[in-house]
């Protein structure tokens, strides 16, 4: 199983502003009860391995998750959210770089963003950008089966 977590609401999400590649706006205080509430929903779950983004909003998210799986978030670079220049396809190449390098049984905290592109890329459906916090998950390398939706209607 491959879990795909979004950061919690970040100072800029709440402000109604974009950050592309700025990895520097942290989570809110709404953002840390989002992570704290997706903690507590993951408590006890199967992943052996918990990927972040390195951007701030996702390290904090990823910290706080850390604490209800017994996992210490590695960072990833690859995990970034689609920058201005970025086409679809290269962030799909980043995606499967990650999974071929880490397996199954994964938790990734990142963008929503690269959520869509990944769950879209792994399971051959249109995927909606998700909410702060929402949680979704795929079949192991998602390659041959579908996506169980948690929250999101994928």
């Amino acid at each position: 199983m491959i879990g795909w977590l979004r950061h919690g609401e970040s100072t800029w999400n709440a402000a109604g502003r974009l950050q592309f590649g700025d990895r520097t706006p942290p989570l809110t205080r709404v953002g840390r009860a989002q992570a704290r509430a997706a903690a507590e929903a993951l408590r006890g779950a199967p992943y052996r391995v918990l990927l972040t983004s390195p951007a701030v909003r996702a390290v904090q998210t990823a910290e706080i998750v850390s604490s209800a799986l017994g996992l210490t978030p590695v960072l990833d670079a690859r995990l970034v959210e689609r920058g201005r220049q970025e086409t679809v396809d290269e962030v799909r190449i980043r995606i499967l770089a990650v999974l071929r390098a880490h397996g199954d049984d994964l938790l990734l905290v990142t963008h929503g963003d690269t959520i869509a592109i990944a769950v879209e890329l792994l399971t051959g459906r249109p995927c909606p950008v998700p909410g702060n916090a929402d949680l979704i998950s795929t079949a192991p390398t998602g390659l041959n089966g579908g996506a169980a939706s948690l929250d999101l209607p994928c």
